[in-house]
């Protein structure tokens, strides 16, 4: 069976959003566990270029999927996917320390 047709036989409309957040607070759910986990970081976001906030903003999408919100697991999984890049802007390894929960 096709799935479109099945959802739409249980009254599910197949084109509805399942996943949505938006940028603004993708990038406000990293922030806050950036000040949360590293309270000492001067990381400065704001020089950040498009193209490494939109692998941030990927990367966090990615981690919704794949990883439970317990205990900021998701933003802290995006954080470090892209903490090389943090580094340039301020992070320390103190920081990959305390943002990893392995």
């Amino acid at each position: 069976m096709e799935v479109s047709v099945l959802l739409k036989k249980l009254g599910i409309d197949p084109n509805e959003p399942i996943l949505l957040i938006t940028a603004e607070e993708a990038m406000e759910n990293l922030l806050n566990t950036i000040e949360e986990y590293c309270p000492d970081s001067n990381v400065e976001i704001n020089k950040m270029n498009r193209k490494e906030i939109m692998a941030l903003l990927y990367s966090y999408a990615d981690c919704i999927i794949n990883y439970h919100p317990e205990s900021d697991h998701q933003e802290r999984g995006a954080l470090i996917e892209n903490f090389e890049t943090l580094k340039r802007y301020g992070l320390t390894d103190d920081d990959y320390e305390a943002l990893d929960f392995c």
